[in-house]
């Protein structure tokens, strides 16, 4: 009895305290980032130990009785009851610890950019069918299929309201091979799709049917929120709801921003030396089967960059050190991307270098600034 009331008492104060540190992280960091609260293994392992601990030593107490000449205690029973106290007690002391290291910046960022990393890893190593063509008769049909997509293919809609969770790729290319056509899709993973707006195409529109609508319907998951599972954008999303915030007047913290910004740059380190797949997919007989919106790395510059140069442009610590990662980039990526991080780099200095008044501020933008320009295009 005194385990179940011990335990109901603590399990209510771990769930304030959870509810506490929600609402400051949602304040602080945006609500962008609660999904990793909720998905913290720790937290689940410490609601789970206090709310099995009452229930078992509730059901324990169910089976102790009396009568006028025995009473029946389950001694076994009761000293795992002890021994779950004890290990809840334990739990707590860790609880403590965990949920005030949870709530630290460095920590919050550290674990969304190993998260980002690892969803790069897990969408961007493997690729759908064959995305090149070693024919080059081959590659001049399916031009000449491009040029008369939009003019012989029947558009379809959306049957449904909701964020693009995830894309069956798989499903998506045996529709296509089996129906014997071409497939152009509109959304990305998530994009927020309204019932009755465009889809995107089928060619030709001849062979349009109810099972291959249906076919690709099925294959597009929506939902009510947008998921990590192929939405990697989502996860530069919330490193940058992290750095805006910090540099808000309010907070005025840049070197949380400085951090974000380096996780930030690890991820297009990895991003920009691999090959990103192309929006052309082929089946293993060279035919073209799905024709999608894939992320470019310009893309992603800009998904991890633009607000942060806009918010932050006014903070020399936090130009110079976009100037650096850009730089680093530059380093790591593909020769290809030099060219583009350039001009990136020479939009961040020009909007920068307006807002700084010191001629000493503008002196360390610009040496900044050329070193790396020289380092991404030298000229």
């Amino acid at each position: 009895s005194t385990v179940a009331s011990s335990m109901i008492t603590v399990t209510g104060l771990v769930f304030s305290l959870t509810m506490v540190v929600l609402a400051q992280a949602a304040q602080q960091y945006g609500s962008l980032v609660l999904g990793n609260f909720m998905r913290d293994r720790g937290n689940q392992v410490v609601l789970g130990t206090f709310t099995a601990s009452f229930i078992y030593s509730l059901l324990v107490l169910r089976t102790i009785n009396s009568t006028e000449n025995n009473v029946f205690v389950p001694n076994l029973s009761g000293l795992i009851g002890v021994v779950l106290a004890i290990i809840s007690l334990a739990v707590l002391i860790y609880f403590i610890h965990h949920i005030s290291e949870s709530i630290q910046a460095t920590t919050i960022i550290t674990r969304i950019g190993k998260t980002l990393l690892g969803a790069i890893d897990d969408l961007y190593p493997e690729a759908l069918g064959v995305d090149e063509l070693e024919s080059g008769s081959e590659r001049a049909s399916q031009l000449t299929v491009l040029e008369h997509f939009d003019k012989q293919s029947a558009v379809i809609h959306a049957n449904a309201s909701g964020y693009l969770q995830m894309i069956d790729e798989q499903k998506l290319m045996d529709a296509a091979r089996e129906h014997d056509v071409i497939l152009k899709l509109r959304p990305r993973p998530g994009d927020f799709m309204v019932e009755g707006s465009l889809l995107g195409g089928i060619y030709p529109a001849v062979r349009v049917s109810d099972p291959l609508a249906s076919a690709i319907s099925g294959a597009l998951i929506l939902g009510s929120t947008r998921t990590q599972t192929q939405d990697m954008a989502l996860l530069f999303n919330q490193l940058v709801t992290i750095a805006v915030r910090a540099l808000s007047p309010a907070i005025n913290d840049p070197y949380t921003a400085v951090m974000c910004i380096d996780r930030l740059g690890e991820a297009l380190c990895r991003l920009g030396g691999r090959e990103l797949p192309s929006p052309y997919r082929y089946d293993e007989a060279g035919n073209l089967r799905i024709i999608t919106r894939a992320l470019s790395f310009e893309d992603m510059i800009k998904a991890a960059f633009d607000e942060i140069r806009r918010y932050g442009c006014s903070d020399l610590l936090v130009s110079r050190h976009l100037l650096q990662t850009l730089r680093m980039v530059g380093e790591c990526a593909k020769p290809d991307y030099g060219t583009m991080l350039r001009a990136y780099a020479t939009l961040v200095w020009e909007q920068s270098r307006r807002q700084f008044e010191e001629e000493r501020d503008r002196i360390d933008l610009d040496d900044e600034y050329h070193a790396a320009a020289q380092a991404l295009a030298p000229i």
